[in-house]
């Protein structure tokens, strides 16, 4: 079924163009503002249409990312463009700034449009319903920007009537930041937003396009255990979050998949695991805000054609529990160019480790959350990825981002609930539906020995497990330690030996072919240390390697972004 929003955001789009730079609406003419818009339902419908073709734009391509790079779970490929990555990896200031130009200028064009909903919904001729729905996303999607921002940047300058400020905004200190989150998603919450959409352009295959009550109810969870953390330590905040995300996971109209390997399955783009996703349009092999660019983006360049912008570090791997989940979050194997896979560690003959014989030149596993396998005639193929099989090297897709699910509310829920002092067996609960489904029957975690402080922690693990190398998701593993001060173990991570991952002598190494068989099976005479092949030598200052510099074109325009 294709979805009509996309294509109407191609002309909607086009009628809002309010830039983030001043806060300034220049020229109305042409323009979606309160005063030339909102007459009817459909020029409401446009408005928001229009919102959405921002947010599928802040998405399409992996430069808003690259900030994830801080957490553990990832790191990116060296040489080509990858300097941005590696600089996040490393905690050092980048010289190549597009990460943060992109991060900035993308989340406040939403918000600009959000602003404009928000002001002139009130005047269209419709029914009561149908505006409190167009505002409900406006405020959602305004405190998702400013979340999204303030976790990456720290103190902002707030817009939320674009109104011209002469670049004279001042900074608005992280508390009251949070504080004016927290009243748009009250405000979205008041809009009385459906658990469940049927229209068309605001639901596929049973699954919401537009954001609902329980997606606003998870997002005030992840929210408050944000402020429980740094850097607000607003510890009263936990029992909030269990509140909020007992009431996501209440609706009954978002539930688990039985199997982990449908949760990134192109062939079920439109789960109902998700709360909150972003679509794509149909079209393959377009390059622009409409289409998804990620399809390539965790795949080393050298054998699957992609870009390698996000790999797999590898003591994450080497520490991430065996089970189903992990099957379904990275490739066992790699499939090579002449259709035979090997392990990603195997070397093209019996000699040690030099950085030159490697079958998979990046040594590293690869995440397979955006990758798809093709067919006899290059198409994309519409199943579960198979590391075994051809993956299609495209770079445009409308593969679904997955921005919140429910599995990670249980965790959330389980972790709020234990640090709150709150019921440890429904917080138990909780987490055992995640641990069912993630691990082998025979090295699951006991969470009924747990004390409270085990089993918040459990939790934490677990979500960072959940995400693992999606740098789309709302809450990445990245947000996780940066809420818990635990970015800094990353750093002293890479900034030494890094030789945790070892592959020992006397580890059988296999080559299979395309069918399964084996092509070569020997072992490994020489232990094999997967060293990263950079260096950190940045030094370690505290909240300054945490936060993300302001845009450096923001800085020239605006004297007040400075700490």
């Amino acid at each position: 079924m294709k979805n009509k929003i996309l294509y109407i955001c191609l002309i909607a789009v086009s009628m809002l163009t309010v830039s983030c730079k001043d806060f300034l609406v220049e020229d109305p003419k042409g323009k979606l503002t309160p005063e030339t818009w909102f007459e009817d339902q459909n020029q409401l419908d446009m408005s928001v249409y229009a919102m959405m073709a921002k947010i599928q734009d802040f998405q399409c391509d992996s430069n808003p990312m690259i900030v994830q790079c801080q957490g553990d779970d990832m790191t990116s490929t060296t040489g080509g463009n990858k300097a941005a990555y590696l600089a996040a990896d490393a905690f050092e200031t980048p010289s190549d700034t597009k990460g943060l130009e992109q991060n900035w200028s993308n989340l406040y064009a939403i918000i600009n449009a959000a602003n404009t909903i928000i002001a002139g919904a009130d005047a269209t001729d419709t029914t009561e319903e149908e505006i409190a729905i167009a505002k409900g996303q406006a405020y959602y999607w305004r405190a998702f920007c400013y979340f999204s921002l303030v976790r990456l940047f720290g103190p902002l300058p707030m817009n939320l009537e674009n109104i011209p400020d002469n670049n004279e905004t001042t900074l608005t200190s992280v508390a009251d930041v949070y504080a004016q989150i927290e009243a748009d998603l009250a405000a979205a919450e008041a809009c009385d937003l459906p658990t469940q959409y049927t229209e068309t352009n605001r639901a596929v295959n049973g699954a919401n396009l537009y954001v609902s009550y329980q997606t606003v109810k998870a997002t005030q969870a992840a929210v408050y255990l944000a402020e429980a953390g740094f850097p607000l330590y607003n510890t009263e905040k936990y029992a909030e979050a269990a509140t909020a995300a007992k009431a996501a996971l209440d609706v009954t109209d978002n539930s688990l998949l039985t199997d982990w390997a449908e949760m990134y399955n192109y062939g079920n783009n439109h789960h109902k695991e998700t709360l909150l996703g972003i679509d794509y349009r149909d079209y393959l092999g377009g390059w622009g805000t409409y289409d998804s660019q990620f399809a390539s983006c965790h795949q080393s360049g050298k054998l699957w054609s992609g870009w390698g912008d996000f790999l797999a570090e590898r003591y994450y791997w080497s520490t991430y529990p065996d089970g189903p989940r992990k099957d379904a979050t990275y490739a066992k194997q790699i499939c090579l160019s002449d259709e035979t896979y090997a392990d990603w560690w195997a070397t093209t003959d019996e000699l040690p480790y030099d950085g030159t014989n490697a079958y998979v030149p990046d040594y590293r596993p690869m995440f397979i959350g955006f990758s798809v396998n093709q067919d006899d005639s290059g198409s994309p193929i519409a199943e579960p990825f198979d590391y075994r099989l051809p993956t299609w090297g495209g770079y445009c897709i409308n593969k679904r981002h997955h921005l919140i699910r429910y599995g990670e509310v249980l965790c959330w829920y389980a972790e709020a609930l234990a640090r709150s002092g709150g019921d440890l067996s429904e917080a138990r609960s909780a987490l055992q539906k995640v641990v069912d489904r993630a691990y082998n029957d025979d090295n699951q975690p006991d969470l009924n020995a747990m004390s409270a402080d085990e089993l918040a922690e459990q939790a934490y693990l677990e979500h960072g497990y959940e995400v693992a190398g999606y740098a789309y998701a709302l809450v990445t593993r990245r947000h996780d330690q940066f809420r818990l001060e635990r970015l800094k173990e990353a750093y002293d991570y890479r900034a030494g030996a890094q030789t945790a991952v070892l592959v020992p002598a006397g580890t059988e190494t296999y080559v299979y072919n395309a069918d399964g068989t084996i092509l070569k099976q020997y072992t490994l005479t020489y232990d094999v240390t997967c060293q990263e092949e950079m260096s950190i030598t940045a030094t370690w200052n505290g909240e300054s390697s945490i936060y993300m510099d302001y845009p450096p074109t923001e800085v020239e325009a605006n004297p007040n972004l400075v700490r």
